[in-house]
């Protein structure tokens, strides 16, 4: 059985590299954290869904 090939994540890559490979990796929680305070207190309402984003309501 070979070893595995591994390597130190980013070797190789210069710190600006690794921000452009990250920058869009923001997790869904924190992109869409006011949603999540509007509906801490139940489910949406259409009172809610209107406040919301096209982006929001499909969930992107």
């Amino acid at each position: 059985m070979s070893e595995p090939n591994v390597h130190p994540a980013g070797e190789g890559l210069t710190d600006e590299e690794m921000v452009e490979q990250v920058a869009d990796q923001t997790a869904s929680d924190l992109k869409y954290s006011d949603v999540f305070e509007r509906e801490a207190d139940g489910a949406s309402t259409d009172t809610e869904a209107a406040k919301a984003s096209g982006d929001e309501l499909a969930g992107d």
